[in-house]
Parts: C-alpha cells; structure tokens; sequence
C-alpha cells in the first residue's frame, strides 16, 4: 500500500481499477464507484472516521460483523451482501484493501463474457 491516508488511498486505489468510473449520484457526500455501470464502492467521504460500502460473499459478511464491531449491514444495499465498514484503525489496512478488491472482482465476475474480457484489454 502507498503511504497516503488510507481514505485517500481508498479513492485513489478505486479509481485505478480496471473499468472505474466514479460519480456522486447520492449526494456530495457519497463517491460511488462502478465498473461497466455496476456499483463495487461507495466512500462515504463526508464522514468522520471514513466509511466505505463494499460487496462481499454472504458468508463472509457475516463472519465479518462477528469479527469487526466496525463492520455494519448496509444501508439501502442487500445486507445479505454488502457491508459497510467504518477505517477507525479496527480492521487491518491491508485487509480493508483486500475487501475493496474482492468488491470489485465479485462485481466483474457477474458481468456479461463480453464486458469482463473488454475489461482485461484495459489491465
């Protein structure tokens, strides 16, 4: 990981995924992240710690809300599947990075054939 803020790095490290667009449908305060139109972050960048949304398997959400007191269902998404975890310093850097890739590559795996092999020529 680069020496940034991890918000920041949060950001910057969506931004370089294969595919990323970003915008603030909801509001200022929530940068969304997509890949092909389809949502795999939200960082709420207006709150204080930081929070971010991010996809996970259903087994491992809630093996996460057990282990991390920081780690919430999410709002307005299907809490079957996503999280929403507050970077208060609870749960690993490394592995906060490591949810943001598994969100992204859960996302393209869901894609059609045409979009994901579009998304390797961009790697």
């Amino acid at each position: 990981m680069e020496e940034r803020p991890l918000p920041e790095y949060l950001e910057y490290h969506c931004g370089r995924k294969p595919g990323s667009t970003s915008g603030f449908p909801f509001g200022q305060e929530h940068r969304v992240f997509k890949v092909r139109g389809k949502i795999f972050a939200v960082l709420h960048v207006e709150e204080s710690p930081v929070k971010i949304t991010l996809k996970a398997d259903p087994e491992l959400t809630g093996l996460l809300r057990g282990q991390y007191p920081s780690v919430r269902p999410a709002r307005y998404f299907d809490k079957r599947y996503w999280n929403t975890l507050t970077c208060d310093g609870n749960v690993p850097e490394d592995e906060v990075i490591e949810l943001l890739d598994t969100s992204y590559d859960i996302i393209v795996e869901g894609l059609k054939k045409s979009d994901r092999e579009a998304l390797k020529g961009a790697r």
